[in-house]
Formats: structure tokens, C-alpha cells, sequence
């Protein structure tokens, strides 16, 4: 069934009054029903909803833990197949009711923010043969949260975060283990299927009613092009992608394309080749320490410091020389610490506990051990490193498009580090997103 018809008859989506762009979500942006100056003076600050339409076991843990680990409980595929399709599709329904509500909406929208970025799993859209997840279900809950964004003149970036057959093989993409996207004997099968949703997902959300509240799309989260047997492909389906998208809708969606882990360098030339004309795209990057084992090393002056020193000029060069980028997720962790960050059941690299293809991580440290995850006892030097941190990331990220934190909560607050929510009530995050009291300018 086309998407267009699946929830017609969904009043807390189709309601006439809910299509009105007349809202403002503060005086620095414009209301909906001008388009938003990407790239110009007003910065993209915004929020992931991680975890919410794909679930993560790091940011809802409750959902994985009541599992033993020999059930091997660890993604969606998995928890789907244990459910069985009746109880996985209450049990995640039930989820999707209660962990992003309207007044979440409203609390974005108070704190400075003008954007939230909206992770969508394929299954929305499409499930194919042998995969056990829920059928369309969340995307009624994606066109709820677009509508409540849209009440309160928030602009939504919605994402394609996982593939058939596994753009990275992370839990994130839907299923752990192997790439199967442009990957395998089913690579191509896969790529071509994915190219097919994301059609249907940028056809709908250009649409008159939809195209205001939704001006941005992610093309695919974090492929990882590292991983693939032949590279190349990756920019061929890049280039393919954009051609048929632009196409079939020439004045659709901003489309962002994340850089696959090669980092911004080798995407020169690529997407501002003028003979190419790549219009409206944005080239996303995530960035975060944690995964530098030298970053996680240095002392805290210099982590807090980082964003300004590091970070800065290198997106600096590449507004320049690569072309229009944009940060799409970012923390203020400082190591792995966070329960079930690498998987369920899974060690840390800080500490030196965790296998990757069978290789045992060499710790960070000698006798390292990770500090408390427990934000009750953080004391005020931890809060403060906390705020100089996150509020100069800020900063450096506005040198470019702008910016999504990753995530707006997780479940019970459970990882601070990752909580947007818990650093704006606890002090670390600015109370106005537009004119946070530390930058690269201030000690």
C-alpha cells in the first residue's frame, strides 16, 4: 500500500488543522512557511531521537535486559525473532507510545533548538523475506512526531538509519554482524532495494503538506564504506542515488550523505564538482572522541579544548575545499564507558575488555577502569568539563551547516553522556542552544 494511504483515517496525523506552517519555534528562525537559509546565518541546532523508531540497546536497555545473554538478545532483527511478530509488534508499539511524546516536542522547542532528526528503519516502508521486523508500524509514528514538530515550528530531518541486508553490520542498522549493503552476493539486491525506499520515503515527504515541516533528508546513516570489498561502488550509488532522487523531485528535500568513516578528505571534488552540480546536499559527518584512543587519553583540559583546536579547523578546510557539511551526531562522552555503547553483553575499549573480529582491544590505559555512569555523582569540576565540552563542540559545529547532538534522552537517563535531555535540567547544556555561555572564545 502506497505510504500515502497506509493511516489516512489517523486523525493525530491527518487532522486539517495540524498541516498549518504558520508556527515559529523561536525569533532567531524563521516560522515554516519560509524556507530555512541552509548554509546561511541561522545554524541547523538540533537533537537526535535515537532510539525511539530503531530501538538501540544502549539508549533503551529495559527492551534487551530482560533477556539472558545466551539468548543473544542484541538488535531489532533479534529481539523481533524472540518475540515472535504478535508480541514484537505490541511490544514495540507500546515502546513507540511512550519513549517520544508531544510534550518532548515542546520541551525541544524551548530549549533553543529548531530541529530534531528522526531515525526511520526500513521495515517503515518495506520488509523483505526472512526478516523478522514490524511492518510499518513506526512510520505512523514517524508522521506523528513530523506533526508535533511542525505545532511547534520545529523542522524535521528525517533519516533512512538501516538498509536491507546491513549498511555497517552495528546493532543500529537493524542487524549485527556482516555488511550486506553493496556487499556479498546480495550487495547489489540490496543497494538497489534500499535506493527503492528511500524514492518512496523523498517522494512522500515532498509533497506540499509535508515538504515544509521536513525540509531534509538523510540519504543512509553512517554506511560503512571502510567495510566494503570495492569501495568505489559506494560513490557510484552516491552519484545514482542523487540523480534518480533529483529527478523524480527536483525541488525535494536538502539530502545529506554521510561520509562512510573515510573521513571529509576524500569526498574533494566529489559532491562540488561543478560539472556535476550536486544541488542542496550536504555532506554529514559524526563526530566523536571516543573511538580515538589518543583523544580519550589526553587530559580533561585539553578534551574540553578539542573541539576548538581539532575539530574546528579541520571542518573549517572542508567547508572550503569539499563543499557544504553539516555534524549530524555528537556526545559529550569521553570514553566507552556507557552500558551496552559497544552491544549487549560487550566490553569496553577504555578498559581494555573488548573483542572486535576476535581481536581483544588494548586498554586505554594500564589499570584503567571507567569512571561512574551514575550523573547523581557528578560532582561540580565533572559538570563544568561537561559544559565547556559540549558547548564548544557547539561552537566549532556551527562553523559548518550546523548541528545534531546525539541523543535527546536515554531511557532513565541511564547514559548521561548521551542525554541531551539530562544536560539541559543538570546545567552542562545550554538553556538557549543559539547562545550557550561557552564557545572557543571563552576559558
Amino acid at each position: 500500500m502506497p505510504l500515502t494511504k497506509r493511516f489516512l483515517d489517523d486523525q493525530t496525523i491527518f487532522s486539517e488543522k495540524l498541516f498549518d506552517n504558520g508556527a515559529r519555534v523561536n525569533d532567531k528562525t524563521l516560522p515554516l512557511d519560509k524556507p530555512f537559509d541552509y548554509g546561511g546565518k541561522t545554524k541547523i541546532r538540533g537533537v537526535n531521537l535515537g532510539g525511539w523508531l530503531v530501538t538501540e540497546p544502549f539508549i533503551t536497555p529495559k527492551l534487551f535486559e530482560e533477556f539472558p545473554l545466551s539468548d543473544n538478545v542484541i538488535d531489532e532483527w533479534s529481539l523481533c525473532a524472540k518475540l515472535g511478530p504478535e508480541k514484537a509488534k505490541e511490544r514495540l508499539e507500546k515502546h513507540y507510545d511512550s519513549f517520544v511524546k508531544e510534550e518532548d516536542f515542546k520541551k525541544i522547542a524551548s530549549m533553543g533548538l529548531n530541529h530534531v532528526r528522526i531515525p526511520l528503519g526500513h521495515w517503515a516502508v518495506r520488509v523483505f523475506e526472512g526478516e523478522p521486523f514490524v511492518p510499518y508500524v513506526s512510520f505512523k509514528y514517524l508522521l506523528r512526531g513530523v506533526q508535533w514538530a511542525r505545532k511547534y515550528g520545529l523542522r524535521v530531518m528525517v533519516e533512512l538509519h538501516t538498509a536491507p541486508g546491513s549498511q555497517n553490520g552495528w546493532n543500529h542498522s537493524g542487524r549485527t554482524g556482516t555488511v550486506g549493503f553493496l556487499n556479498g552476493t546480495m550487495g547489489r539486491e540490496h543497494a538497489d532495494q534500499t535506493l527503492k525506499i528511500i524514492e518512496e520515503l523523498v517522494d512522500f515527504f515532498s509533497a506540499p503538506e509535508w515538504a515544509p515541516a521536513a525540509p531534509l533528508f538523510g540519504v543512509l546513516n553512517e554506511p560503512a564504506i571502510y567495510r566494503l570489498d570495492h569501495k568505489e561502488l559506494a560513490r557510484d550509488w552516491y552519484e545514482a542515488s542523487y540523480k534518480t532522487l533529483r529527478k523524480d523531485n527536483p525541488s525535494g528535500p536538502w539530502l545529506t550523505y554521510h561520509e562512510g568513516f573515510l573521513g571529509l578528505g576524500p569526498w574533494k571534488g566529489f559532491f562540488n564538482d561543478p560539472q556535476k552540480h550536486y544541488d542542496r546536499v550536504i555532506v554529514e559527518t559524526h563526530t566523536y572522541l571516543i573511538f580515538d584512543a589518543t583523544l580519550v587519553s589526553k587530559p580533561k583540559d585539553e578534551q574540553a579544548l578539542f573541539p576548538c583546536t581539532g575539530w574546528l579547523p579541520d571542518l573549517s578546510k572542508s567547508m572550503n575545499e569539499t563543499g557544504p557539511i553539516m555534524v549530524g551526531e555528537f556526545s559529550v562522552a569521553t570514553n566507552d564507558c556507557g552500558k551496552f555503547l559497544n552491544g549487549v553483553g560487550l566490553g569496553t575499549r577504555y578498559e581494555g575488555t573488548l573483542s572486535i573480529n576476535g581481536e581483544l582491544q588494548k586498554a586505554v590505559c594500564k589499570n584503567c577502569t571507567c569512571p561512574t555512569e551514575d550523573w547523581h555523582k557528578f560532582d561540580k569540576d565533572t559538570k563544568l568539563f561537561l559544559a565547556k565540552f559540549a558547548q564548544r563542540q557547539m561552537d566549532a559545529f556551527e562553523r559548518t551547516y550546523g548541528w545534531f547532538f546525539w541523543t535527546y534522552k536515554t531511557e532513565d537517563h541511564v547514559n548521561p553522556h548521551w542525554d541531551y535531555l539530562l544536560g539541559y535540567e543538570q546545567g552542562w547544556m545550554p538553556k538557549d542552544a543559539s547562545a550557550p555561555p561557552y564557545n572557543c572564545r571563552t576559558k
